[in-house]
């Protein structure tokens, strides 16, 4: 059951409300081609983290080369064009017409999250914006969520989290948070699944009518 005195909606951002998974995929075969290793389908479904050191560590990336492949990445996702996925931009303005604070809690570098939530006019929906980097510890540790209720003023039993990975659930359950899985554009569906949400959606649309109905 959801909670009962529900104040708050915190969602992760890549997959959940951004259509990246494909641009994700192209900025690594790009990124990796750079240092002469081959990157396709296969790997991106074997490596795959929002935590994309973990990604470069699987891929044989030399340690010293991580900053270097760091800056690389976030160039290369600047010349693409992220795009909300269906029903994201409604789905948030029905939650704060509900009442609802809303808070993103992401893996992703704050200038790219930043840059990609002011293009796609969606900025204003979150009162909290935790990123990357803004923690000591990142997901699966429950440290970006619960810095996020803290500022929020929100206890975990009045909070929901949703998101498209294990990573996501492991946190939300780490924090005592509900949480909401929900399938993305990335290759870790069987993963989200085996983790046991709180609640497992078809899609974010189904997910907030759960909430509010």
């Amino acid at each position: 059951m959801k909670p009962g005195r529900l104040r708050a909606v915190l969602f992760d951002w890549d997959g959940t409300l951004a259509d990246t998974a494909e641009i994700s995929f192209r900025v690594y075969a790009t990124l990796f081609g750079s240092y002469g290793i081959g990157f396709g389908r296969a790997e991106f479904e074997r490596t795959y983290s929002p935590d994309w050191y973990r990604t470069f560590e699987a891929m044989g990336l030399a340690r010293e080369r991580w900053a270097d492949a760091d800056r690389r990445w976030l160039e290369l996702y600047a010349r693409e064009r992220s795009r909300l996925l269906p029903g994201s931009a409604e789905g948030l303005a029905r939650l704060q017409e509900r009442g609802l604070l809303q808070g993103l809690v992401t893996s992703g570098t704050r200038s790219r999250v930043e840059q990609d939530l002011e293009r796609l006019m969606v900025r204003g929906f979150f009162e909290v914006v935790v990123c990357g980097g803004d923690t000591e510890r990142r997901k699966p540790d429950p440290e970006p969520l619960l810095v996020a209720l803290d500022r929020l003023g929100v206890g975990p039993a009045d909070a929901v989290y949703v998101g498209d990975s294990p990573e996501d659930v492991t946190m939300a359950r780490a924090a005592s948070v509900f949480s909401i899985g929900i399938p993305g554009g990335f290759p870790n569906g069987k993963a989200l699944a085996a983790a046991r949400p709180d609640l497992l959606s078809e899609s974010l649309g189904a997910a907030i009518r759960a909430l509010v109905g």
